[in-house]
């Protein structure tokens, strides 16, 4: 694309300030007050759902006892487990240009076959299914998801970069929701980047998917103060998990349940 990217290289966040950056660029950059965004995350341990989701699809008091924090999207999908380093999430955010709804699949197309160009590159052989889901060796490393609203398109994107334990993803889900064949299921689902090739590091994928999606195209950035007072306010709005409520039962991303939707944070 013939434009220049901002690129935020990832640290540690705490997930209410993630969900709420996320929201405030994309609001801006529709605007023309901000300019296309490529941000690298790492989350707390955190659980993240989706704004129709229901957290009587968690389990709250084991979320407490793991330490892990939930935060509610102002998109649809799915709960989406992250652990600090590892993993590595992602949001590119321009504006829409026009494109609508029945645009979705040709936007994957493009931004998921940059990413997973850029993949192939440090020797991870990515399959892409369901226009937006990647794959190595048949077990899936990657889960994308797109916001389209407010002349502005995100695109979220998660990476595992080292194993993620399905017992866990499990054990932080509503226990009537999940049981021991569908933890056989994730077991058998899930792979991740250090699983393949430990020599890969996460700066190696950031630079990469940085370099490809950009056309070389970037300047390595900040968030403005500006921003960062618009970030401030909206992260009150989603510190609570209540802002919504959210009734719809969804599950995980990676071994969905209930009604049918995007595999992150939704369409």
């Amino acid at each position: 694309m013939d434009l220049e990217w901002r690129i935020i290289n990832p640290e540690l966040r705490d997930p209410a300030e993630i969900v709420a950056i996320d929201d405030v660029i994309h609001s801006r950059v529709g605007q023309g007050k901000s300019e296309p965004t490529l941000i690298f995350y790492h989350w707390q341990p955190s659980l993240s759902i989706g704004k129709p989701q229901s957290l009587d699809d968690l389990n709250l008091a084991e979320c407490q006892k793991y330490g892990i924090k939930i935060v509610r999207t102002p998109g649809g999908g799915r709960a989406v487990l992250h652990l600090a380093e590892r993993d590595i999430s992602y949001s590119l955010i321009t504006q829409s240009n026009g494109w609508t709804i029945g645009d979705i699949p040709s936007i994957y197309k493009n931004f998921c076959g940059l990413i997973a160009q850029a993949l192939k590159k440090i020797d991870l052989p990515i399959e892409i299914k369901k226009d937006n889901d990647f794959y190595i060796y048949g077990k899936k490393i990657s889960g994308n998801a797109i916001r389209l609203e407010k002349n502005a398109l995100t695109q979220h994107g998660i990476i595992l970069y080292k194993p993620h334990s399905a017992e866990l993803m499990i054990r932080l889900m509503n226990p009537n929701l999940y049981n021991l064949k569908d933890l056989e299921e994730l077991r058998s689902r899930l792979i991740s980047v250090e699983e393949i090739a430990p020599h890969i590091k996460i700066q190696d994928i950031v630079k990469v998917i940085t370099e490809t999606l950009t056309g070389g195209r970037y300047k390595i950035s900040q968030l403005t103060e500006k921003e960062m007072i618009e970030v401030e306010k909206a992260k009150t709005k989603y510190i609570n998990p209540t802002w919504e409520k959210g009734t719809s039962i969804r599950g995980l991303c990676w071994l969905s349940k209930g009604e049918a939707r995007g595999s992150l944070r939704g369409r």
